[in-house]
C-alpha cells in the first residue's frame, strides 16, 4: 500500500516536472521570440535613419553641386562680362549685363540698380528698355538702398528693425534684403538692391562685393572715356559740336538717309561784319557774342540736328530727313531771331543789329557727295555777304533755259 502510494506520487512529481519543463521550455521561446522582434523593429529603424541621411547627403551634394556649377559658370563668365563691359559706353548694355551676371550666381527674385544722381543727391532706379515699373528713388541715407549709399557699406535688410529701413523708402525697399554701394575710389556710382535670396550659402556678400567692384570700374571707364569723347568732340568756347564731330555725324546720316531715301540739308552761315564787331568792341565780347548766339540758335534746333562751330564765327547745321524748303524755314528763323535779339554793341554794328549771311543745299538732291552739298552751301553763303548781307540763299541745280550770264553754274533766289 505504502508502495503504491509512494509510486503515484512519484508519477505526479514526473507530470509536474515535465509539465514545467514544457511551460518553461515555450516561454523561453517567447522571449526569445519577442527579442527577436524588438531587434527586427531596431534594425527597421536604423535602416530608415540611415536612408533619411542618404537622401539628406545626396541632397547635399546637388545643392554643392548646383552651387559649384553656378561658381564656375561665374568664374568663366567674369572675363566675358569685362571684356563687353570695357568696349562699350551704352548704359543699357553695361546695367543689362551686371544684372546677368548677379542672377548667374546668386538666386533671387529681383535685382534693380540705382544709379546716384549727384544733382540732386538721389539714387534713382535704372530702366532697362522693355522694363515696366516706377522709377523708384530713394534719398541718401533713407531705406536699404539710401543707408548702404550713406554708408558706402553692404547693408542686410537682417540687420535693422522694420521700421529703421523703411522710414522715409519708396514700396520698393520691402523686397530688397540686400543693398550693395556701387563705388570708385570713394565716389557714389549707384547701389544695387537684390531680393530674397533662395539657398542662401553665407558667400552672397564676397560675391557682390566682386561684381559690384567690376560695376564700379565699368561705369567710372564710362564716365571718364564720356566726357573725353565730349571734349574731343566739343567746341570749349561756345559748348556746342566741333568741326571733326560734324563730319562723322554726317557721314552716319548720309548712310541713314541712304537707306531710309530721305533727304539731309545743310544751312551754313556766319556772323555778318564779325572782324567789326571784334575791333570795335573787344575779343572778350566777340566771345561772349559768339556763345549767345550758340544757345540762342540751339534753343530753335531740333535734338537730332547737328549744330557744329564750322570755324570762326563761321556755323553749320545738319538738318537730317528735312527738306529744302523745311530747311529755308528753319533757316529764316534763325536769321530773324538773331536779327532781333538785343546783343550788346548789337547797336554799334553797320546794320544797326547783329545779323547772319547763310546758304542751303540739299543731299541727295544737290549733290550724291554730301562734301559738295557742303561747298555748294559755302558758295551760297558768300553769295548772300555780296548780295547785300543778313540774308539766306538756297541752291537751285542748274537748268540751261535759266541760266543768265552772272549765273553760270546755278541760280540763288531769296524766298
Amino acid at each position: 500500500m505504502n508502495f503504491l502510494i509512494i509510486l503515484i506520487a512519484l508519477l505526479i512529481a514526473f507530470a509536474v516536472l515535465i509539465m514545467t519543463y514544457k511551460i518553461g521550455k515555450y516561454a523561453g521561446s517567447s522571449e526569445k521570440q519577442e527579442y527577436k522582434n524588438t531587434e527586427h523593429k531596431e534594425y527597421l529603424k536604423e535602416l530608415v535613419f540611415r536612408d533619411r541621411q542618404i537622401q539628406e547627403l545626396q541632397s547635399k551634394i546637388e545643392t554643392l553641386n548646383n552651387l559649384n556649377s553656378r561658381y564656375l559658370s561665374f568664374t568663366l563668365k567674369i572675363p566675358l562680362v569685362v571684356q563687353r563691359l570695357n568696349a562699350t559706353l551704352d548704359m543699357q548694355e553695361i546695367i543689362a549685363s551686371v544684372k546677368q551676371l548677379i542672377k548667374d550666381v546668386i538666386q533671387t527674385d529681383k535685382v534693380e540698380i540705382f544709379m546716384h544722381d549727384a544733382s540732386d543727391n538721389m539714387l534713382k532706379r535704372f530702366l532697362l528698355k522693355g522694363e515696366e515699373g516706377e522709377i523708384a528713388s530713394y534719398a541718401i541715407g533713407k531705406g536699404l538702398i539710401g543707408i548702404a549709399g550713406k554708408d558706402k557699406m553692404i547693408r542686410l535688410k537682417s540687420q535693422f528693425r522694420k521700421n529703421e529701413v523703411s522710414n522715409g523708402a519708396s514700396e520698393l525697399d520691402e523686397f530688397f534684403s540686400m543693398a550693395v554701394p556701387i563705388e570708385f575710389k570713394g565716389k557714389l556710382l549707384g547701389v544695387i538692391g537684390i531680393g530674397n535670396i533662395e539657398q542662401p550659402t553665407g558667400n552672397e556678400s564676397n560675391l557682390m562685393r566682386m561684381i559690384a567692384d567690376i560695376a564700379g570700374v565699368a561705369l567710372i571707364n564710362r564716365e571718364l572715356i564720356g566726357e573725353a569723347k565730349q571734349k574731343a568732340d566739343t567746341d570749349p568756347l561756345t559748348g556746342i559740336s566741333n568741326r571733326n564731330y560734324f563730319f562723322q555725324m554726317a557721314q552716319n546720316h548720309v548712310e541713314k538717309a541712304l537707306r531710309d531715301r530721305t533727304p539731309i540739308s545743310i544751312f551754313l552761315f556766319d556772323i555778318d561784319n564779325f572782324k567789326h564787331y571784334n575791333d570795335t568792341n573787344g575779343h572778350d565780347a566777340g566771345d561772349r557774342l559768339l556763345k549767345e548766339l550758340c544757345e540762342l540758335v540751339s534753343g530753335i534746333t531740333r535734338k537730332n540736328s547737328v549744330f557744329a562751330r564750322y570755324g570762326g564765327e563761321e556755323f553749320i547745321v545738319l538738318l537730317p530727313g528735312i527738306s529744302k524748303e523745311d530747311a529755308y524755314i528753319y533757316a529764316e528763323r534763325v536769321r530773324n531771331k538773331i536779327s532781333k535779339h538785343p546783343f550788346k554793341h548789337g547797336e554799334k554794328q553797320p546794320s544797326g543789329h547783329i545779323s547772319i549771311s547763310g546758304g542751303i543745299s540739299t543731299f541727295p538732291d544737290d549733290s550724291d557727295n554730301i562734301y559738295k552739298v557742303i561747298k555748294l552751301a559755302d558758295s551760297l553763303l558768300y553769295k548772300a555777304k555780296s548780295g547785300g548781307r543778313d540774308l539766306v540763299l538756297s541752291y537751285k541745280p542748274y537748268i540751261f533755259s535759266e541760266q543768265t550770264e552772272n549765273d553760270n553754274f546755278y541760280r540763288v533766289y531769296k524766298n
